[in-house]
């Protein structure tokens, strides 16, 4: 069994890999803080797995997601390429909040995705993203679009909710040669759904604005969506009048906008500003009461001077999209602390010390088990035994998640305890004094064994319950070392110690 058991966990190695944390291969951990605490652990593990969902759609397999408590998250990479931080964090902005809006009103919403359907499709010219909705989200679609033929259906990914979005002319329109009129009243069309209709301040005059903004309600939510070029003295001003400014690449602040090819009519296309995708007008067909269909795609032109660059920020904008709303949107909002780098070199280290520790305790071991039973022989079994555990140990656990600090000490922990149950089961049989005389034989060698089996079963229990309350404690420093541990424990009880017991009750048969 202890060999089956090892030709197992060698073969999850083969088609695996063993996945070190960041402790160990250095790394990158960003760590989240929720703005409203998770209420249970069934809401935690659901925004965890959102976030592992965006992450394995981005393309990172390899990211590391954990729970801290009820009001913390660790996201780890095992890589410190700043390119790939950046793109890690900008997906774990995102709410991830969808909404495809039609005349102020919402026709989509993002639950009403089906998350294994998102796909994509890119060129050198742009994007596209599609999906299907449920049943009851096409037949919603279809009371809301009723009527609204070639109407704009508004896609909105995160759309601000209680804010303004104050800019110049300039970082609106840019050289655009639609007439000003037309694109301001194209935007605040936009802007519009329900009650919760979105602010547009243009900044001719600072005066003029903050006039405008006095009639605002302000609350202890409300967002002033500025450009990062706004001056500190305008940024202070808001921020007295108890906005949170909430600063914007001026890219992201320019509007595009094109003409209704059928009303001829100004409408924006895409604002990054305010999480705006796309707009796509409504076939007449599917607005006159009949069953619209069940598909539907985000477009979006790509961004760059040439061929190759264009295809590679399409790209980039259909893995962040996807990725988004194939997690779906998260209960609550988030906030991204300070990213800690734990260099390469320094995670070798650790990697390093913790083998010299494992092998140390082994040969010390051995050393004991020789001086403490005048019997060398016990001394390749015990290291036979401990040597296969770890390799199990870390196999699984390196292998079907990953092997951290913690866990690592827990590895060891968890052989020292196998070995303490062996030096139980030596004694049993071999301690001097104790030594079975040749008329107990067999009978008396399994005797023996049960009582010993006994105590390590007993042992072996105490362990599990003392580590369960850890394993779950949501403490991330603590919850691989239990883990190892209790993995440790049950392989010990039904397989290495038996396999030992073999082992020594062969030599005291002998003896």
């Amino acid at each position: 069994m202890l060999a089956l058991v090892l030709l197992v966990a060698l073969a999850i190695v083969a088609i695996r890999g063993i996945h070190f944390g960041i402790e160990f291969e250095g790394g990158t951990r960003i760590p989240i803080t929720l703005e409203r605490p998770a209420a249970d652990s069934e809401e935690m593990a659901s925004i965890i797995d959102i976030i592992k969902t965006r992450a394995t759609k981005f393309g990172l397999t390899q990211v590391v997601v954990r729970g801290v408590g009820a009001s913390e998250i660790y996201v780890e990479v095992p890589q410190s390429d700043q390119a790939l931080v950046e793109e890690i964090e900008e997906i774990l902005r995102e709410v991830g909040r969808f909404e495809g809006i039609v005349d102020g009103r919402v026709a989509i919403s993002g639950d009403e995705i089906l998350r294994n359907s998102i796909t994509s499709h890119v060129t050198d010219r742009g994007w596209t993203v599609s999906f299907t909705v449920t049943s009851a989200g096409a037949k919603k679609f279809g009371q809301v679009v009723y009527g609204k033929g070639n109407y704009p259906l508004y896609m909105f990914l995160d759309r601000p909710e209680d804010a303004v979005v104050i800019a110049s002319r300039d970082e609106l329109f840019g050289e655009s040669a639609i007439l000003e009129e037309e694109s301001i009243a194209a935007i605040e069309d936009a802007l519009v759904k329900g009650d919760s209709e979105l602010w547009l301040i243009l900044l001719d005059d600072w005066g003029a604005a903050k006039a405008e903004l006095s009639a605002y309600e302000i609350t202890n939510k409300s967002k002033a969506i500025v450009s990062g070029a706004v001056d500190e003295e305008m940024r202070a001003e808001l921020e007295e009048m108890g906005f949170i400014v909430v600063r914007k690449d001026e890219e992201k602040m320019r509007a595009r906008f094109t003409t209704n090819s059928e009303t001829g009519e100004t409408m924006v296309t895409s604002w990054e500003a305010v999480g705006l995708l796309s707009a796509p007008l409504l076939n007449p067909s599917i607005t006159q009461g009949g069953t619209p269909g069940l598909q539907y795609q985000i477009t979006g032109a790509a961004q760059g001077a040439t061929a190759q660059e264009r295809r590679e920020n399409a790209e980039k904008e259909t893995k962040m999209l996807k990725s988004v709303l194939s997690g779906g949107e998260l209960p609550t909002d988030i906030i991204l602390g300070s990213v800690t780098t734990i260099p390469a070199p320094l995670g070798a280290e650790f990697l390093r010390y913790s083998i010299i520790g494992a092998v140390g305790a082994l040969v010390a071991i051995a050393l004991l088990i020789i001086i403490r039973y005048r019997e060398p022989r016990l001394a390749v079994p015990v290291m036979a035994v401990s040597a296969i555990e770890i390799t199990i140990l870390v196999s699984i656990i390196g292998g079907l998640g990953t092997i951290d600090l913690s866990a690592m000490a827990g590895i060891i922990a968890a052989v020292g305890v196998s070995v303490d149950a062996q030096i139980v089961m030596s004694d049993e049989l071999l301690k001097k004094g104790k030594l079975a005389v040749a008329s107990e034989g067999e009978a008396g060698a399994k005797m023996k064994l049960d009582r010993a089996f006994y105590i390590v079963m007993m042992n072996a229990v105490l362990v599990t319950v003392a580590m369960v309350p850890l394993l779950f404690s949501g403490l991330i420093e603590i919850m691989g070392f239990a883990t190892a541990h209790i993995l440790g424990a049950l392989l010990g009880v039904f397989i290495s110690r038996p396999a030992y017991g073999a082992f020594v009750e062969s030599i005291f048969l002998e003896k």
